[in-house]
């Protein structure tokens, strides 16, 4: 098999980016539970997954964790 070398190679990594949601009004609306809620998407790497959680959810990402597998 040849090796891949086109541009998906880039974003061949799976990242979890947890985030505050907002409220109705714009407000920032943290969990009472602690459990915050989350997106899963490709990323080339961490930096790049919270820009992209950012633009996404619109919300303050709090990490972004790598998922292996």
């Amino acid at each position: 098999m040849k090796p891949r070398t086109d541009s998906s190679d880039r974003a061949s990594r799976r990242y979890r980016c947890s985030y505050t949601p907002r409220d109705a009004l714009g407000h920032l609306n943290p969990s009472d539970t602690g459990a915050a809620p989350f997106v899963q998407f490709l990323a080339a790497n961490a930096e790049q997954a919270l820009d992209i959680a950012r633009q996404v959810t619109g919300c303050p990402v709090i990490d972004a964790t790598r998922i292996e597998g």
